[in-house]
C-alpha cells in the first residue's frame, strides 16, 4: 500500500514556507500557507527575488504548489530531553 495516502497533510494554514523554482513552479519564494488541499497548498508569496517581481505580480502574489515543492521554514516543535 502507498503510505503517502495515509499521511495527514504536513502543512497548516499560517505555516511559513519556502518554495523552490522548478518545472511546475515559476519562481523561488518564501510565503505563507493560505489553504491546504489534498496534495497541494495555496501559498501567498511574501518574499521573492527583485527580478521575479513581474512573475509574482502576474500570479497576484498567490499560487498553488504541490507539497513536494514546499519546505517549512524553521524547526517544528522541539523535543526536550530535560525533566
Amino acid at each position: 500500500m502507498d503510505d503517502e495516502t495515509k499521511e495527514t497533510p504536513k502543512f497548516s494554514i499560517g505555516d511559513k514556507v519556502t518554495v523552490r523554482k522548478s518545472v511546475d513552479v515559476p519562481l523561488s519564494f518564501k510565503g505563507t500557507v493560505s489553504k491546504v488541499y489534498t496534495n497541494s497548498a495555496l501559498v501567498t508569496i511574501d518574499d521573492y527575488e527583485p527580478e521575479q517581481r513581474t512573475i509574482a505580480e502576474d500570479l497576484k502574489y498567490k499560487t498553488i504548489v504541490n507539497f513536494k515543492h514546499i519546505r517549512k521554514i524553521g524547526k517544528t516543535a522541539k523535543k526536550s530531553s530535560k525533566k
